[in-house]
């Protein structure tokens, strides 16, 4: 039984894309602390949107694993954290 409807896991694609947002802001900023903080937290909204995805069945256990996976090529220096 899913625990997550799919206006959940709009508005977790909201937050994903204003983070995403935040991020490339601050690339062109170039200050390393305001780039690191807003990576973070398009990697966590990233990975909270694909988690919402896999609980409603949008997405398959393998679809998952590859999004997870591919966090990490998206934002520099998320390796560090995996």
């Amino acid at each position: 039984m899913n625990t997550i409807d799919r206006e959940t896991v709009r508005e977790r694609a909201r937050q994903h894309s204003a983070r995403v947002a935040d991020f490339r802001l601050a690339l062109r900023g170039g200050d390393p602390a305001t780039i690191e903080r807003a990576r973070a937290g398009a990697q966590t909204a990233a990975r909270t949107l694909f988690d919402a995805q896999l609980e409603t069945g949008l997405i398959t256990a393998e679809q998952h694993r590859r999004c997870t996976a591919a966090i990490s090529s998206e934002y520099p220096g998320a390796e560090a954290q995996a």
